[in-house]
């Protein structure tokens, strides 16, 4: 639906439950996504510095499944509420993106709104940017103290998909966190020039996501080059004549 915005200036197509839905999208799914991801960089470090917490099934079930439910189903269910139940009076506009605003937006006291702001959009990028940091860190220094290359070796994917995933979050929804933070803090005008060029690198995530993650799948480097760059010869078989 974005796209398609971006591209005409106007929903086609709206309707209330089509209006609902995509703002459910917008606000639930993608923090849920970050919440996910906030839990995922803190689990890493579990997983490599820790591994043997989850090595039974009592830790996997502490340390990864109930944290990873926890994490990833709060945002939508605060948003089912606050988009589909919350008494607000809903006007749904074509020429604005989402429908316009949610209208719990226009709703909800200014302590709430301090809540949603500080909880949902400025903790987790904070908890993704300083678990990114702290995991590249130790994982140099201990590769470099332990020196295990094998050992290390086991982890290299499964950091450098996490580096990706986490870096596109962070490119391209820190600054318009950053604006939209120091708004709230009283600073009305800040950002105020740039804020419509950083609006848009927001959705960037929802499709560098599969690029980010398929191009550290194993063995991708070698189909890829069995199937473009480095694609055989076939052997073209001829019929000969020989004359005596």
């Amino acid at each position: 639906m974005q796209l398609d915005f971006f591209r005409l200036g106007f929903i086609t197509q709206i309707t209330p439950a089509f209006c609902l839905i995509n703002q459910f999208v917008y606000y639930g799914i993608w923090y849920g996504a970050m919440f996910s991801l906030a839990w995922l960089s803190i689990e890493r470090h579990i997983l490599i510095f820790h591994s043997i917490r989850v090595a039974t099934a009592r830790g996997r079930l502490l340390f990864h499944y109930i944290p990873l439910i926890l994490f990833s189903l709060y945002a939508p269910i605060f948003y089912v509420y606050l988009i589909f139940f919350y008494p607000c009076e809903r006007i749904y506009d074509g020429t604005m993106i989402q429908c316009g605003d949610a209208c719990f937006t226009g709703s909800i006291s200014n302590s709430f709104k301090q809540y949603i702001l500080i909880a949902h959009d400025f903790m987790p990028i904070v908890i993704i940017i300083v678990s990114s940091a702290a995991l590249l860190l130790r994982v140099i220094i201990q590769k470099r103290r332990l020196r295990q290359v094998n050992e290390w070796r086991k982890f290299r994917k499964m950091i450098t998909q996490f580096i990706l995933i986490s870096g596109t979050f962070v490119i391209f929804y820190l600054p318009y966190t950053v604006i939209y933070f120091v708004k709230a803090l009283g600073f009305s005008s800040f950002g105020n020039n740039v804020i419509t060029y950083f609006v848009p690198l927001t959705n960037v995530p929802f499709m560098a996501l599969p690029y980010a993650t398929i191009i550290t799948l194993p063995g991708l480097r070698k189909k890829l080059c069995a199937l473009i760059i480095c694609k055989p010869k076939q052997n073209t078989i001829r019929p000969v004549v020989i004359k005596n």
